[in-house]
C-alpha cells in the first residue's frame, strides 16, 4: 500500500484497486449520513404504524421501496468513492475509471426510483388527510403521471446508450442519448412535481377554520416539502457544472452529494406527517389535540379523546358525504340544531342510497346552516 499526497486530495492505492480522495470521501459521507437519517425516520414511521396504529398502508410500503432504492444508491456511491470519484481524470487508471462509470450509470435509475416512490407516498397520504373527491382525482392524476414519467426515467437511464457498455466505453460503436438534455429534462421534471405536490394541499389548508397558530403549524409541516424542491434546484446547478466539465470524475462529487440529499430528504418529508401518534406517546406535552365542535351559537372547542386521531382529515363545504372515501370510522354527522359534529358512526347502505338520491335531485341547493368551513380533528406538534 502506498499513499500519494497531492495538492487537493489524498490518494490511497492498494494494488491499483482502490483510489480515494478527500472530495470523494466527503461525497460518500454525505450519502451515508442522509441515508441513515432516512432509515431512522422510516423506522419510527413503521413503529408508529405497526405498534401504535396496528395497520400498515400502501403509502408505508411505498416509502419502504423508496428507502431500498436509496440504499442501493448509497452502495453505488461508495463504489464510486473508492473508484476515484473526486480524483482528476488523468490520475485514474482505465480499469478503475470503468468501474466508477459503471457505478455512476447504475446510480441514475435508482436515484429516480427513490425520489418518485417518496413522492407517490406523499400523494397517497393526501388521500387520507384530504379524503374528498376532488383531492382524490388530483392525486390520482399526479400518481398516474409520476408512474408514466418514472417508467420513462428508469428505462431511459438504463438504456441511455445502445449498447449500454458505450456509456462507460466511448470506443464501442453505437449511439447514446444526450446526457445533458436527459439530465436537465429529468431534473426539471423533478422540480415541477415537487412544486405541484407542495401546492396541492394549500387550498384545502387555507379553507380550514382553525386557530391561527395551529394553521401556521400545519402550513409549516406541509411546507417542509419545499426543502426537497430547494435540493432539486441545487442539484440542477451541480448537473450544469458536470455537464460542462472536461474533468467529470473530479466535478461529479457535488451532483452525487445533492442527489443523495434529495432522495433521502424526500423520504424524511414523507415520514414526518405520520409521526404524530409516536410524539404523543413519548412526548405528550409537545402535541396539542383540538377537536372542534362548532355550533350555531359559537360554542367553544372541546377535546374528544375517543376520536381516532392518527391523521388529520379535512373537507371543504359541500363535500362532507365524501368522507366515506377516506377512513370509514371518521365521518361528519349532520345535526340540524348544532351543525356538523364528529361521529364514529358508520354509514349504512340505506343512508348512502338516501344521500345519493338527495344529491341527484336537480334544482338549486338549499343553503346550509352550518358554519364554513367544516370542523376538523387536528393534531400538530408545537
Amino acid at each position: 500500500m502506498r499513499l500519494l499526497y497531492l495538492r487537493d486530495a489524498i490518494f490511497r492505492r492498494d494494488n491499483d484497486s482502490i483510489i480515494m480522495s478527500s472530495r470523494g470521501t466527503l461525497g460518500m459521507i454525505v450519502s451515508v449520513v442522509f441515508t441513515a437519517l432516512a432509515t431512522c425516520f422510516v423506522a419510527m414511521r413503521m413503529y408508529t404504524r405497526v405498534k401504535l396504529m396496528n395497520r400498515v398502508e400502501a403509502n408505508d410500503w411505498m416509502v419502504i421501496i423508496a428507502l431500498v432504492n436509496s440504499y442501493v444508491f448509497m452502495a453505488l456511491d461508495i463504489i464510486e468513492a473508492v473508484s476515484g470519484m473526486g480524483v482528476h481524470l488523468k490520475n485514474i487508471p482505465p480499469s478503475i475509471l470503468e468501474r466508477q462509470m459503471k457505478a455512476f450509470w447504475l446510480t441514475i435509475p435508482f436515484y429516480n426510483a427513490a425520489v418518485l416512490c417518496a413522492k407517490a407516498s406523499i400523494l397517497m397520504q393526501y388521500f387520507r388527510v384530504f379524503p374528498t373527491h376532488r383531492m382524490r382525482v388530483v392525486c390520482w392524476v399526479m400518481i398516474t403521471f409520476l408512474g408514466i414519467y418514472g417508467t420513462w426515467a428508469v428505462i431511459s437511464a438504463f438504456l441511455n446508450c445502445v449498447p449500454v457498455a458505450k456509456f462507460w466505453d466511448e470506443s464501442i460503436p453505437g449511439f447514446c442519448l444526450s446526457k445533458t438534455n436527459l439530465w436537465f429534462s429529468n431534473a426539471s421534471m423533478h422540480i415541477s412535481t415537487d412544486v405541484a405536490i407542495l401546492v396541492i394541499p394549500i387550498p384545502a389548508l387555507m379553507a380550514v377554520d382553525l386557530p391561527r397558530k395551529q394553521k401556521i403549524a400545519l402550513m409549516i409541516m406541509f411546507a417542509l416539502g419545499g426543502f426537497v424542491c430547494i435540493t432539486s434546484i441545487v442539484r440542477l446547478v451541480s448537473l450544469k457544472k458536470i455537464s460542462d466539465s472536461t474533468d467529470p470524475t473530479y466535478d461529479n462529487v457535488g451532483a452525487a452529494s445533492w442527489s443523495a440529499i434529495e432522495c433521502n430528504t424526500g423520504i424524511i418529508c414523507a415520514c414526518l406527517p405520520t409521526l404524530k401518534p409516536l410524539i404523543a406517546r413519548f412526548f405528550p406535552g409537545m402535541v396539542s389535540t383540538f377537536n372542534a365542535s362548532r355550533t350555531t351559537r359559537g360554542d367553544t372547542t372541546r377535546r374528544n379523546s375517543d376520536w381516532n386521531g392518527d391523521a388529520t382529515t379535512f373537507a371543504t363545504p359541500g363535500e362532507e358525504h365524501e368522507y366515506g372515501a377516506g377512513d370509514p370510522e371518521r365521518v361528519l354527522a349532520l345535526v340540524p340544531s348544532t351543525g356538523f359534529r364528529p361521529s364514529l358512526k358508520r354509514w349504512t347502505r340505506e343512508e348512502e342510497k338516501k344521500l345519493a338520491r338527495i344529491s341527484s335531485v336537480p334544482g338549486p341547493r338549499p343553503k346550509r346552516k352550518h358554519p364554513r368551513p367544516l370542523p376538523v380533528d387536528v393534531a400538530v406538534p408545537f
